[in-house]
């Protein structure tokens, strides 16, 4: 035994090997956490009132306790750029900010008067915010939303970016991330659709923190009853605040394993000045509202704010968006019955080309559609074959709905100059010389739209 330890120290590289545990691992056992001394942002929000911008960033601390124990906060500071009040977040947190890990970017719909662009580049260009990141608009403040999803994530085991996931798979024409924002920002057309929540307070008012008010359109619960928006409720409240000095620095602070979070932050430097909240959940009593709803911009400015019916006519054309219901009512005196039909599947065959000059975007959308539920004056009524068969005035009527649908879509989306659907970029890739001929003639992409003759059919099977 003793030869062969002798043996092993012969070997150099065993002794460099021993050199370098006595050198580094002292150092590596003593040195602090990096989460000491780097924050990692899960979510970004950014508001502006009169003059002044407010970044709020939604933070992960892990810390160390006999169980495994989350803390989320959001911080946040003022500034009169981006930059500047990010620089107060960044103090207030006590901490070096990276947004390489930001899974949402919120911002407030009245960032959206002007170009948004203007102040998310910084975020992007500067800080290393992700393409990835979720983008969303909310009409109530960015801070409010984030705070939300504190209390959401505590109690539902839902994540931000999970809420509008679905709406990115089957209401939206591309995801609603930064880098498809930017594509569409970026495009002919300059139009892009970001995904829209809005905030509510649960009794008439949020408690202190809450800088907007959002619209009051009949909420409904988690099992989605009522007018079918998905209201995803996070109410508590506030205790144990503290506050010292004044500036712009804020620091709400909530554990997400429901343990007790003694929140502290501070904030130094010029701006100086600290808010901190512990034990309880932020939010004051707010509710999440999801309505499928989506924002419509034009060269990064708010255009209009699409409502599911526009943006299920304006996803006809997309591929990927199925699971879209379709209503219609059977026209019977005795017992007059409502249909509700899913798309289940959907191909499309698309043909474009130009027609005396004029520009025809012409498409056949074969949809296969299941019958999901049969609602009438009548009791127990049962689904079979005869009604799963669609009868032809059941058909006629479904025809009717997706051609209006489509059409109520194309004219919003002509008046405001705009196109989501790639309708340009379909022409120009199929016939590039006489498109730019025609832009040339009608003097720019905005207005190719109105002149575009569409001729869509719909194939209807029963699945």
């Amino acid at each position: 035994m003793r030869n062969q330890i002798k043996n092993l120290f012969k070997n150099p590289m065993i002794l460099v090997f021993i050199a370098i545990l006595v050198c580094f691992t002292p150092q590596s056992l003593y040195s602090p956490g990096q989460n000491r001394e780097v924050g990692v942002v899960v979510g970004i929000g950014i508001d502006k009132q009169a003059d002044e911008f407010e970044v709020s960033l939604l933070t992960f601390i892990p810390t160390a306790q006999q169980s495994y124990e989350q803390m989320n906060s959001v911080i946040s500071g003022k500034g009169e750029t981006v930059a500047k009040a990010l620089y107060n977040a960044q103090i207030a947190m006590g901490r070096k900010v990276g947004l390489s890990h930001a899974k949402t970017t919120v911002v407030n719909q009245e960032l959206l008067k002007n170009d948004v662009a203007e102040y998310i580049d910084y975020l992007s260009r500067v800080a290393s915010l992700s393409e990835n990141t979720v983008f969303i608009c909310t009409d109530s403040s960015a801070k409010d939303l984030l705070q939300a999803s504190i209390s959401l994530e505590s109690t539902v085991g839902m994540q931000l970016e999970q809420i509008i996931g679905y709406n990115a798979k089957n209401l939206y024409v591309t995801d609603t991330s930064l880098e498809a924002f930017y594509k569409g920002y970026y495009s002919k057309a300059s139009s892009s659709l970001i995904g829209f929540i809005s905030v509510e307070c649960e009794d008439g008012a949020c408690q202190d923190g809450a800088s907007g008010a959002s619209q009051n359109i009949g909420p409904t619960q988690i099992n989605t009853a009522g007018t079918g928006a998905n209201d995803i409720s996070s109410s508590s409240s506030m205790s144990g605040s503290s506050r010292s000095g004044s500036g712009s620095g804020t620091t709400t602070t909530n554990s997400t394993s429901g343990g007790s979070g003694g929140g502290s932050g501070g904030n130094s430097g010029s701006d100086g000045g600290s808010d901190s909240s512990g034990s309880g959940s932020s939010g004051g009593g707010k509710k999440i509202l999801n309505e499928g709803k989506a924002v419509l911009l034009k060269n990064g400015k708010l255009m209009e704010t699409l409502s599911v019916d526009l943006l299920n006519g304006i996803n006809l054309l997309n591929i990927e968006s199925i699971n879209q219901i379709i209503t219609i009512n059977e026209d019977k005196e005795e017992k007059p019955l409502k249909f509700s039909y899913r798309i289940k599947n959907k191909r499309i065959n698309i043909v474009t080309k130009f027609e005396n000059g004029y520009p025809v975007y012409g498409a056949q959308l074969i949809l296969g559609l299941e019958l999901v539920e049969i609602d009438g004056y009548h009791e127990n009524l049962k689904v079979n074959t005869e009604f799963s068969d669609i009868k032809p005035e059941i058909r006629k009527k479904i025809d009717q709905n997706l051609k209006n649908q489509f059409t109520e879509a194309i004219e919003v989306l002509r008046k405001n100059r705009t196109d989501v659907i790639g309708i340009n970029e379909a022409f120009f890739k199929a016939h590039r010389k006489e498109y730019l001929h025609f832009i040339d003639e009608i003097g720019g992409t905005d207005k190719f739209l109105d002149y575009v003759n569409f001729k869509v059919n719909f194939v209807l099977e029963s699945d």
